[in-house]
């Protein structure tokens, strides 16, 4: 028989070895030789049969393990337990988010905004899973190791980033998780990962976990509408951040700014939001500021950047506010027809998305005499309406600048992955500093390589009767 020391000497043995099977199965033949109180405080076997049984994906039967011994989690506990259970919620979270989990693209990490700020509903519904996680974070912040710092970041960023690549994120789960953190506790320091472009790997530095806290917190303030707490700390982060990643900066700024938009403050919106237009030139941002113009009564900056927005860069589908708001603009405006089929367009593509139709869109379509236009119609509208939104761009005087290659075929790089599912891939390629919208469907020969950083052969088809000029992947230049 065994003694204690060996029974736990040779159980490490098994552990090192990789040879977890091996592990459990001594440890069931052995352990009728030990009371519970002697495994129970015997760090050394707890922690190692924690780990085997994770390594070998018997999760579950790790927490059985934890609850059949009366393991305890608390700031009593051995800091090689607690690393050790805290890896078992680890790969538990990321088993149950499996359609969620992280992959490797460079894109995967940036925090892509969208233009939605509206108050919506939140189911709340917090997992044991999740509890059982916001109670160790603290106590793992207690440690001054590296093994807990690098413990507690990774629990901190799966449930972050998992639950922002669900369809529909939970944004007062989000809030409430990081209620239960203290960022003044989250670590500053900057990791670097290996990202692949183009069959090389490039190093990429991740922004920390105290400048995550900020951008998930102030961005669910934002969806959740509490926008004086998401006035102070996207003010905070500006003060306190000192390096930004994936724009960051950017993004803290504009949800001052709409912070004090919805708080009254117009002026100081207006201001704020122009500066940021000028650095990142995205179709939503001039559509908050086409609101706002159209708040104070000028109706004709509200029409240019509304305007200005449509004809940007972006699936029309997901503009279906912004041609609301063109609707109610070019209503004041008396100019009625134009004002009812934009409305009725947003009815459309809501209708053709099988997105809820908002009663504010109703009410106003109910306002005019003119008649339904049905879903029929749709192709001939949408055309119909991309010839008014052409006729107020500049006439171009330069033609496009050619390469080498060929005078049809255009040299560039994919900047930009906006959606990659079973409908395709979208994006933006960038050529001597103008950015091209694409798309490519799951058809095209070389779709697996359309990837961020690849280089491709693209060429340009001009307007034509009522379409935009569209933009074609030729050839991935290996």
């Amino acid at each position: 028989m065994p003694t204690l020391f060996e029974f736990s000497q040779q159980i490490a043995k098994f552990k090192k070895e990789k040879k977890f099977s091996e592990a459990l199965s001594y440890f069931k033949e052995n352990r009728g030789n030990f009371t519970k109180e002697q495994i129970r405080n015997n760090e050394y076997i707890v922690s190692d049969m924690i780990s085997c049984l994770r390594y070998s994906n018997n999760l579950d039967a790790g927490f059985k393990f934890l609850n059949f011994y009366e393991i305890e989690i608390n700031e009593q506990q051995k800091e090689r337990v607690l690393c050790a259970y805290g890896w078992l919620l680890w790969e538990k979270y990321k088993a149950e988010n499996e359609s969620n989990r992280h992959s490797t693209t460079e894109d995967d990490y940036f925090d892509i905004e969208d233009e939605e700020t509206e108050v919506e509903n939140f189911d709340f519904n917090k997992s044991e899973l999740l509890e059982k996680i916001e109670t160790l974070i603290p106590i793992l912040n207690s440690f001054n190791s590296d093994f807990t710092k690098t413990l507690s970041s990774n629990l901190f960023t799966i449930v972050l980033k998992s639950e922002k690549k669900k369809p529909a994120p939970n944004w007062k789960l989000v809030n409430e998780f990081c209620n239960k953190i203290d960022r003044n506790k989250l670590s500053k320091e900057c990791s670097t990962i290996k990202v692949e472009r183009k069959g090389k790997l490039k190093d990429m530095e991740l922004a920390s976990d105290f400048e995550n806290w900020y951008a998930y917190k102030t961005k669910a303030l934002s969806k959740l509408g509490k926008w004086q707490e998401c006035f102070d700390l996207s003010k905070e982060a500006l003060e306190k951040i000192e390096n930004f990643h994936y724009s960051n900066d950017v993004w803290f700024s504009r949800r001052v700014a709409l912070s004090k938009r919805n708080l009254g403050n117009t002026e100081d919106a207006i201001q704020e939001l122009q500066t940021i237009l000028k650095k990142k030139h995205e179709w939503f941002i001039q559509k908050e500021l086409a609101e706002l113009y159209f708040e104070k009564g000028n109706i004709e900056f509200a029409l240019k950047q509304a305007i200005d927005a449509i004809n940007n860069s972006g699936s029309l589908e997901f503009k279906v506010d912004l041609l609301y708001l063109l609707g109610k603009i070019l209503r004041q405006q008396d100019k009625l027809e134009l004002s009812f089929q934009h409305f009725s367009l947003s009815k459309l593509i809501r209708q053709a998305e099988e997105w809820k139709l908002p009663q504010k869109l109703l009410d106003e379509l109910k306002t005019f005499t003119f008649s339904e236009i049905p879903q029929t119609d749709f192709k001939k509208l949408k055309n119909e309406l991309q010839k008014y939104w052409d006729s107020f761009k500049a006439p171009q005087t330069k033609s496009y600048d050619r390469p080498r290659t060929s005078d049809q075929n255009l040299e560039g790089e994919i900047v930009r992955i906006l959606h990659d599912n079973e409908r395709g891939k979208v994006g933006f390629i960038k050529r001597n500093g103008k950015e091209f919208y694409f798309s490519v469907n799951p058809n095209f020969q070389s779709f697996s390589k359309i990837a961020v950083g690849t280089k491709v052969l693209f060429e340009i088809k001009p307007a034509t009767d009522g379409k935009k000029e569209q933009t074609r992947i030729k050839k991935v230049i290996e």
